[in-house]
């Protein structure tokens, strides 16, 4: 057992100094750090702090402290801070402070049980560590599941932004984020099992110890694969790209002639221009080609098709694969070669896209028409 403790121990203590080391990187780098990486530096930061308190309270602090976990509540909104200045929808401002009140008023009731144990409040929180504390660790786990389901909906709306706009979204969508919300995520699970445990074991030296190898964890993943990726470009100047929340319920209109008229045209360019074959097409592009207004052609296809302008464009990527396939002068044309003709960016779009469309993969639809 006390191997095991001492290992927990080294392995918190690397964590902690990881986070340190990894936050002095990101804000000493030779360019100018972007604002994403030292909102991404302070998170690190607090995540440190965060186990080194679960190193030290026990020791340093004495067990009746123990109950007092503040840097936990700045995990969330440090999160969501840095995938809004990340995914470009909103920078972060002054006002924004608000969101660590929480912080303050939990460190506010804890300084005078952490100042003297002769105090009336300090024998209180003696008295009361056990209801304090799941008090706090309830509140721990509300406070960060708010948000983190919220920075999960911002990425979500950056997603839609993009496929709204782009016809090839690989290097757009953030997929690495999405990593660092399953790792949070995952975080978030560990606290509602740990505070389920400790509300019928009282061991709450159990959950520090849980909760901190997580953090450590975390640690780990974000300077990873925070100190790989860059900013991508913002996405506010695209239509739909708002704060979180649910997307709006889209109303069905009525045809009108002139909605006709663009439909008509619409499919005739792409029938006979074939603009999908361009790998890197936009919205705004081709709304330039048709000479419409990119929210007026984005309405067309969502009205009309009931799909973004990513699927729209891959649709017929699809078709266009599908009779190249089908051409006996190709047959000696590999797959993915056809796939780059008909105007995916990639093998794995490709695959994914034609294997929505028509239940099979490209070699499997090859070997049916022979």
């Amino acid at each position: 057992m006390m191997i095991i403790t001492r290992l927990v121990d080294i392995f918190l203590a690397a964590g902690a100094v990881q986070g340190f080391f990894l936050a002095l990187v990101l804000t000493t780098k030779k360019n100018s750090p972007s604002r994403s990486n030292r909102i991404l530096a302070a998170l690190l930061i607090v995540l440190s702090l965060s186990v080194l308190h679960s190193i030290l309270r026990s020791s340093l602090l004495g067990s009746r402290n123990s109950i007092g976990e503040p840097f936990v509540f700045f995990i969330g909104p440090m999160l969501y801070f840095y995938t809004l200045e990340h995914t470009g929808i909103r920078k972060v401002t002054s006002r924004d402070s608000l969101h660590f009140l929480p912080f303050l008023i939990v460190v506010l009731l804890l300084i005078p049980a952490w100042a003297s144990n002769s105090t009336a409040y300090a024998m209180f929180a003696d008295r009361n560590a056990y209801a304090l504390k799941t008090g706090l660790w309830s509140l721990i786990v509300l406070h960060y599941g708010y948000y983190w389901v919220r920075t999960v909906s911002l990425l979500h709306t950056h997603r839609r932004a993009v496929e709204s706009e782009f016809s090839n979204i690989e290097g757009k969508t953030l997929a690495w984020l999405s990593f660092f919300l399953h790792v949070f995520g995952t975080f978030l699970l560990i606290l509602l099992l740990s505070l389920t445990f400790a509300l019928h074991s009282a061991r709450y030296e159990v959950i520090d110890a849980v909760v901190g190898l997580a953090l450590s964890a975390a640690v780990f993943a974000l300077g990873y694969y925070g100190l790989m990726q860059e900013t991508v470009a913002p996405v506010t100047h695209l239509p739909g790209v708002q704060d979180e929340g649910p997307r709006p319920t889209k109303k069905v209109k009525p045809r009108t002639k002139g909605d006709s008229k663009s439909l008509e045209r619409l499919t005739t360019h792409m029938e006979k221009s074939k603009p999908h074959l361009n790998e890197s097409l936009t919205l705004t592009e081709l709304a330039e080609q048709l000479g419409m207004t990119r929210n007026e052609l984005s309405s067309l296809i969502n009205s009309e098709y009931g799909e973004n302008f990513y699927s729209f464009v891959n649709l017929r990527r699809v078709e266009e694969a599908k009779r190249l396939l089908a051409d006996p002068d190709k047959a000696h044309f590999t797959i993915l070669s056809l796939a780059y003709e008909a105007g995916f960016p990639s093998k794995s779009t490709f695959h994914s896209a034609f294997k929505k469309s028509t239940g099979l993969t490209p070699t499997q639809f090859r070997k049916n028409l022979r």
